[in-house]
């Protein structure tokens, strides 16, 4: 179709911007070196909520705690192996993921897969999405694909062809796109561009069944993000009959605050936004100062517990091994190696069923329990 991700729209940063958390020049020294690391990039979009917001700042703009870390560069890819084709990842019994890109318009800092989106990792070609499409429909227990990346709406050619292919499937009854395109670049949601999303909405009302539907799972962190351009984008899509599922990450210093996480969840909600998961910010290197403890994240959690049930989200944190979803009544069990605390987790996955999916051996920090069921140890963060 004529849309295009405007890639004009991808500014560099002033240096009044780059430097914004520098308070000295030997910070300014450490900033040079963390983008030479983890390179930097924001939206003309970006920039001008930037201007009003400190949370949003603290999300795009490097700082120089990024070289105090004890995080890895990759916290959560055991299962890029996984696949015979490039772009093509299965970690879960009943879902795949494909990232068509992996390149993205803005940075986040805390980025959980930094070691391809920021590293100009390539996309995927027409022939390995035919592949990848070939190889999920012979997968008899998936029914769902996640499309992600990167952004996927960098290249909607791209996105579309691999919607198209997708949707040929009889397997594939669900399909997740993953975008913070309506937060970077809200401007491109344009009538056509949302009646062509909706198309792929495709009920069968004879044999429900076979009913396919399309969701985007959407990211918005803070009550800023939500700006009338942002709202209006988001409108475009849900009222085609588009779910939108909101995906927040516990950020410290940006939402780690009842009061901030409760005003955007009702923001969320009055705006037919599901409020769907709150993770706690993975143990991704250079992130460390971006990480709460789970505790305080149980703690939040806990306080929604006593609202309305549609706010409450799921609140998780994720190993290599997968997902563990924090209850109210959830009681941290912590472990300390080499003078780092770590929490133990028994997840409900079998361990089996995980290295024979993955194609690979346990994770380290994993083992199998008696019942056969993956245990791991999750890197917590602090709230100093």
């Amino acid at each position: 179709m004529e849309i295009t991700f405007n890639k004009s729209k991808i500014v560099k940063l002033l240096d009044h911007e780059l430097y914004y958390f520098a308070k000295n020049e030997k910070d300014k020294e450490l900033i040079d070196q963390v983008i030479k690391k983890y390179p930097v990039r924001i939206t003309a979009y970006l920039r001008h909520l930037m201007q009003n917001s400190e949370a949003i700042r603290k999300q795009y703009l490097p700082s120089p705690k990024e070289f105090e870390t004890n995080g890895s560069p990759m916290p959560f890819e055991e299962g890029k192996e996984s696949a015979k084709t490039y772009g093509l990842e299965r970690v879960y019994r009943d879902r795949v993921l494909i990232a068509p890109n992996f390149d993205c318009p803005a940075y986040c800092r805390y980025c959980y897969k930094k070691s391809r989106v920021l590293r100009g990792k390539r996309s995927m070609t027409f022939e390995e999405i035919d592949k990848s499409v070939t190889e999920v429909s012979q997968m008899e227990k998936v029914r769902g694909v996640v499309i992600t990346g990167g952004e996927p709406l960098m290249d909607l050619d791209k996105l579309f062809y691999l919607l198209e292919r997708i949707s040929e499937l009889n397997n594939i009854t669900e399909i997740r796109i993953g975008t913070r395109t309506l937060l970077n670049q809200p401007d491109i949601f344009s009538d056509e561009l949302a009646d062509k999303f909706a198309s792929y909405i495709r009920p069968d009302f004879e044999n429900s069944n076979k009913s396919k539907y399309l969701a985007f799972n959407v990211h918005f962190n803070h009550p800023d993000e939500l700006s009338p351009e942002v709202i209006k984008a988001c409108h475009k899509l849900t009222s085609r009959g588009i779910t939108l599922r909101n995906q927040a990450v516990l950020l410290k210093g940006i939402n780690d605050e009842i009061q901030t996480v409760e005003k955007l969840f009702s923001k969320l909600l009055k705006n037919n936004i599901i409020v769907y998961y709150f993770n706690h910010c993975m143990p991704v290197e250079g992130a460390d100062h971006l990480r709460t403890s789970v505790q305080k994240g149980l703690d939040i959690y806990r306080h929604l517990c006593t609202e309305s049930s549609t706010i409450i989200p799921n609140y998780v944190f994720a190993t290599a091994g997968g997902k563990t979803h924090v209850g109210a009544d959830s009681k941290l069990v912590y472990k300390e190696i080499d003078g780092i605390r770590y929490i133990e987790t028994i997840m409900p996955y079998q361990a089996d069923e995980f290295t024979k999916i993955t194609k690979k051996s346990l994770p380290s920090l994993h083992q199998a329990t008696p019942e056969g069921l993956l245990k791991g140890l999750y890197l917590d963060g602090n709230d100093d």
